[in-house]
């Protein structure tokens, strides 16, 4: 493998939950009452997506999108990096091409990048809207590898949940799970590893 593209949620920031009571929250108060176990389908897919299957219409979601994004905020005041993933990425980054495709549009992606930093170990990013089609389709996947210069079977994508498997099997590259959010499953597969800690990824890349 030469080519590095990752998920951020759940993969390289462990803010899976914040953003799922966030929804919950907004969901309450348009009356709408959902466990946070039935709202785990849309970890990983575009919110203006997630909205659409939730039943809101065209004129409401980019209202509810903004209401959902703010009420995120207040469960992720405490949010990090995974333990030893900026140590990994920095060390990936000296020998390989390293990209990212978020479900997070351009404007919440930019605010967590001043938070978070990640621009120094990505080569390019693809946001949610930026290609043709969002994730679960292989398209952002698809264009990262594109910009970086990759080939699909030098290329592997790093993920956390099933959509992420499916846009990496749509993409027609390998998909690797990052086992510390997401145990293996049926439900995350084709996957060529299960990774269960930051340095997991230095033995994918035969960097050890």
């Amino acid at each position: 493998m030469n080519t590095f593209i990752f998920d951020i949620d759940g993969t390289l920031l462990d803010n899976v939950e914040g953003y799922l009571y966030g929804l919950q929250k907004t969901l309450r108060r348009h009356g709408r009452k959902i466990a946070i176990e039935d709202l785990t389908w849309t970890n990983g897919r575009a919110g203006v997506d997630s909205l659409k299957e939730l039943g809101f219409g065209p004129a409401e979601i980019p209202v509810v999108h903004e209401e959902w994004r703010e009420d995120s905020k207040a469960f992720l005041n405490h949010v990090t990096w995974f333990p030893n993933m900026q140590k990994v990425l920095t060390q990936l980054s000296r020998h390989y091409k390293l990209g990212l495709v978020t479900s997070k549009d351009k404007p919440q992606f930019l605010e967590e990048d001043k938070k978070y930093h990640f621009s120094p170990y990505f080569e390019t990013v693809v946001v949610a809207g930026e290609a043709k089609r969002n994730k679960p389709f292989g398209d952002p996947i698809t264009l990262a590898r594109n910009r970086l210069g990759g080939q699909p079977d030098t290329t592997v994508y790093i993920g956390d949940t099933p959509t992420d498997a499916q846009a990496a099997a749509d993409a027609k590259v390998a998909f690797a799970l990052a086992g510390w959010t997401t145990p293996p499953s049926p439900a995350v597969t084709p996957r060529i590893a299960v990774l269960q800690q930051a340095d997991d990824l230095l033995k994918l890349s035969k960097l050890n």
